[in-house]
């Protein structure tokens, strides 16, 4: 189904049961007293007959006239106003079929803001955990602790559509699931993320593995590894491999090699022997004459 052919989301604005307008200190100043106390606000005409209004109950910002003088839509007036004093609003979202509100949030605490934002189609969202669900004479009643807004559900349309996020589920799952106008289902799942009664539960994007580092091996004695740049990395010291027999291991390149001296056959006669008990080594040479 689509909007053009089917009914269209309504949004409405009222205030809160217990908030009492009174006027001012003059004719440009309006209070408001609710459950937070009183607040002051300057206003004109136009803004004194739209909270009026909302006082006996929903209206569309979009009926309450223009600003006089300049012509300007009286929507843009009210915004800012309504926004000084959204701990006193109630939201409400509708169908124009004239059959009452779908969904209405309730304001709980005095920093109650409403932020009604598009609902991103590539998301998924469910109910938050804990969310109460309890039947009483004015609808289904959705509560989560320390939420700044208590959600009344007013019409099994909008039943569905809770019941749909009960699980996870995209916003188009639900529009292709339902029986309903896709901007009217769109419409409920914003408000009820905008009254902190559902939540995304799509985890962040994992980000890439970081690349093992580089290890080049070429011989035994060379090796490279990947360093941080600046940090200057010490080279390892030179091995000979497989060097002949008696020719020593970890020469700096360039030096001189020094052979062993040569060992004697084994069938040569053993050295002559100089010790003190004088052997006969000594006495194969005559003494000399010394007379």
């Amino acid at each position: 189904m689509s909007d053009t052919d089917e009914h269209q989301v309504v949004h409405l604005w009222s205030l809160d049961e217990d908030v009492v307008l009174v006027g001012g200190d003059d004719d440009f100043e309006t209070v408001l007293s609710g459950r937070w106390g009183a607040q002051r606000l300057k206003t004109d005409g136009l803004v004194r007959e739209a909270l009026r209004r909302m006082q006996l109950g929903p209206v569309r910002l979009t009926n309450v006239g223009r600003a006089p003088g300049t012509g300007a839509p009286g929507c843009l007036i009210l915004l800012p106003v309504l926004r000084e004093v959204a701990h006193l609003v109630v939201r409400t979202i509708a169908m124009d079929d004239l059959l009452g509100p779908l969904l209405s949030a309730h304001p709980l605490s005095r920093d109650a803001v409403f932020r009604l934002g598009a609902v991103p189609a590539d998301r998924r969202f469910r109910l938050v955990v804990g969310t109460s669900l309890v039947l009483r004479a004015d609808g289904l009643v959705m509560e989560v602790r320390d939420s700044a807004y208590r959600v009344v559900v007013h019409r099994p349309e909008a039943v569905w559509i809770v019941g749909m996020l009960t699980r996870p589920c995209r916003a188009e799952e639900a529009v292709a699931a339902l029986p309903l106008p896709a901007g009217v289902t769109r419409g409920v799942i914003g408000y009820l993320l905008a009254a902190g009664m559902a939540v995304t539960v799509d985890p962040l994007p994992e980000l890439p593995a970081d690349p093992p580092s580089a290890v080049t091996v070429d011989s035994p004695s060379a090796v490279t590894v990947d360093s941080p740049p600046g940090v200057p990395v010490d080279p390892l010291p030179a091995v000979a491999v497989d060097s002949p027999p008696g020719i020593p291991v970890g020469l700096a390149p360039g030096a001189p090699v020094v052979p062993p001296p040569a060992l004697p056959p084994p069938d040569a006669p053993a050295p002559p022997r100089y010790g003190p008990s004088g052997s006969s080594g000594l006495s194969a040479f005559p003494a000399p004459d010394v007379s």
